[in-house]
């Protein structure tokens, strides 16, 4: 993967960006550092934590402006303007290890490069810009509904309420300290994207049986996470794997 990465002054010198919070803005330059050579960026809530910097809303408003999109299962953030940015030379251009992502980025009408495109050698050549019909008619400042986009390819989607239901009495249940903290946890719940209120389920379900598993003898959860730093930190993006209850038993030991 290059390890320099550019900037086109027609995308961060546009009156769009240049109206974004400072929050949003920054954010935008360290995904063009890190996303790979193909502009996709992954444990985005891993990154946020690591910055110490934007949030959740950020996120959402550089998608409502069209300077990220997000794969429908939300994990995944790729940088709309990325071959505007930057254009590398074919023999310095590794694809992406997520293929899927790229498949359905593609399927949207984003183009990437492939064996035959790119500049051959030398300085990059504008005149290589990726940019579609349709990505031209967003930059004129059409604005799209980042949560219909991404619940468009869903074939079912729970109701918040008993999503927000579920993921309040997963926290509850396991530590009573939480019942303190629903009326908070529940604004947290509701500012997320849609797209992202099951994963925030899932990801409590998953920490509270891998912390179970850590610690078998803490049956009230008294040094657990707080359901809402759990949501504020977006904690429930590290959680996303299934975890199993741990048996006890050992292998190498034999019990």
């Amino acid at each position: 993967m290059a390890k320099k990465r550019m900037f086109s002054q027609e995308v961060v010198r546009s009156d769009d960006f240049l109206d974004l919070p400072q929050s949003s803005q920054l954010l935008y330059f360290h995904f063009g550092m890190i996303a790979d050579d193909d502009g996709i960026v992954a444990s985005v809530g891993r990154e946020l934590r690591y910055l110490g910097f934007g949030s959740k809303d950020d996120l959402k408003i550089l998608s409502d402006k069209n300077f990220i999109d997000f794969t429908v299962d939300g994990k995944l953030v790729f940088i709309v303007h990325w071959l505007k940015n930057n254009n590398l030379r074919a023999d310095r251009y590794i694809q992406t290890d997520y293929k899927a992502a790229r498949a359905e980025l593609e399927a949207k009408g984003y183009q990437f490069k492939g064996k035959k495109v790119g500049t051959p050698l030398g300085i990059p050549n504008d005149n290589h810009s990726a940019a579609t019909d349709t990505e031209k008619d967003k930059e004129k400042g059409l604005e799209k509904d980042i949560d219909i986009d991404i619940d468009k390819g869903k074939e079912k989607d729970k109701d918040t309420n008993s999503l927000l239901t579920e993921f309040l009495d997963t926290f509850i249940n396991f530590s009573s300290k939480n019942r303190s903290k629903r009326s908070v946890a529940t604004a947290e719940f509701i500012k997320l994207p849609s797209f992202q209120r099951e994963q925030a389920l899932i990801g409590a379900k998953n920490y509270i049986q891998s912390y179970r598993n850590e610690h078998p003898e803490d049956e009230t959860g008294q040094y657990s996470v707080n359901a809402v730093n759990f949501l504020s930190n977006m904690m429930f993006m590290d959680y996303q794997e299934e975890v199993k209850a741990d048996s006890g038993y050992d292998e190498e030991l034999g019990f």
